[in-house]
């Protein structure tokens, strides 16, 4: 919506104001709600009995983005609402620039596979929505990272990925694909291995197969908007615990500080870097940034009094050395070869019109044939 000093955080204002805005919809249209930023982009959590794809809901997230981007575009800060791509939103933010990862399901406090609700919010900033496909593969399908997938039974019954084809761009459709794991583990990879096109929409329970797991904000803005606006800065929210993936099954995989494509400019691969939220970007390169919140809900859908920040703490420090040793080890490269993004990134940018150009004086040289 804007932020201070170019790409950094929102200014303290901007938050207040949104804020204000939804705390005047608590005990009417919100149950719950927790305002917070990654970088520059700011993330509303919000629990309320309107299922998903509410036009009120997501209206009232509509209208408090527009508020911020009024203050920053007041304030003087950069990019005013340079994610917002509509003038307003058919009903749906979903094409229309801001994130979106909702899961609908029914509180079961007495029941005996989900006795308590638990789930954690992941935000990124600074890569596109398909840095989750590596967590999230070896969070669902690997026993190597998650051991709850071999002692927990509920869990070994698998789970149903949704993987979507991201360059699909025609109007009010989306091109997606279920698969069933551990059974197709191995079709799953083939797709997710390409993050710059396909990417892990939801996962369903198979042992409660009404049950969804996962959602995840799956859509490019360069795709909607046909050039580059800024990267996708995705969300992921992900239920815990029971017949889920435990927290620590989940955050193991981001140890690894795995490469992304973001950057500034969206134009390098980057490893992740784990951080605590609220966190601006202030370091070389925008490297791109990944938050965790774990929160409990009780049965009245309100949160609990105070979100764990799951990549706060000293535990994760080594993380962040090496995925900054492995930034300064790609950025070395510059821009050449693997150091940039892929040419479905590149042709986004201002590099295609340059390559257009060079392309016409390029000229034919014929053979010489030897006697």
């Amino acid at each position: 919506m804007g932020s201070i000093g170019g790409h950094t955080r929102p200014s303290s204002k901007m938050i207040e104001v949104v804020k204000g805005m939804l705390k005047k919809e608590l005990g009417k249209l919100l149950i719950d709600f927790r305002v917070d930023f990654t970088g520059d982009d700011i993330k509303l959590v919000m629990s309320h009995k309107q299922g998903e794809s509410a036009k009120r809901i997501h209206k009232l997230a509509w209208d408090a983005f527009k508020a911020a981007t009024a203050v920053a575009q007041e304030e003087g800060c950069y990019g005013a609402g340079q994610d917002l791509l509509v003038d307003a939103p058919s009903g749906n933010l979903r094409g229309a620039g801001p994130g979106v990862a909702e899961i609908e399901f029914d509180l079961n406090p007495s029941g005996n596979y989900r006795p308590a609700e638990a789930f954690l919010i992941f935000a990124a900033d600074k890569c596109g929505p398909g840095a989750f496909n590596l967590p999230l593969y070896l969070a669902f399908c690997d026993a190597m990272h998650n051991g709850g997938l071999l002692l927990n039974p509920k869990m070994r019954v698998g789970f149903t990925f949704t993987v979507i084809d991201m360059d699909h761009t025609a109007k009010k459709s989306d091109r997606i694909i279920n698969f069933d794991v551990p059974e197709h583990v191995w079709e799953v990879a083939v797709l997710l291995q390409n993050p710059d096109r396909y990417a892990v929409e939801s996962i369903q329970s198979r042992y409660k197969p009404n049950e969804k797991v996962a959602a995840v904000s799956a859509t490019r803005l360069h795709n909607i908007a046909g050039k580059y606006t800024g990267k996708d800065d995705p969300v992921v929210l992900v239920r815990t615990q029971g017949i889920f993936p435990a927290p620590e099954e989940l955050v193991e995989p981001y140890l690894i500080a795995h490469y992304v494509t973001g950057d500034a400019r969206g134009s390098h691969v980057m490893p992740f870097f784990p951080t605590k939220i609220n966190t601006p970007v202030t370091g070389p390169y925008c490297h791109p940034l990944v938050s965790c919140l774990a929160f409990s809900m009780n049965s009245r859908g309100e949160f609990s009094h105070g979100a764990v920040d799951m990549f706060e703490g000293h535990e994760w420090d080594e993380a962040r050395r090496r995925s900054q040793e492995k930034a300064l080890e790609m950025r070395k490269q510059g821009f050449f070869g693997a150091a940039m993004a892929s040419e479905e990134e590149i042709a986004y940018t201002g590099m295609v019109e340059a390559r257009e150009a060079l392309d016409k004086r390029f000229k034919i040289r014929k053979e010489n044939k030897m006697n």
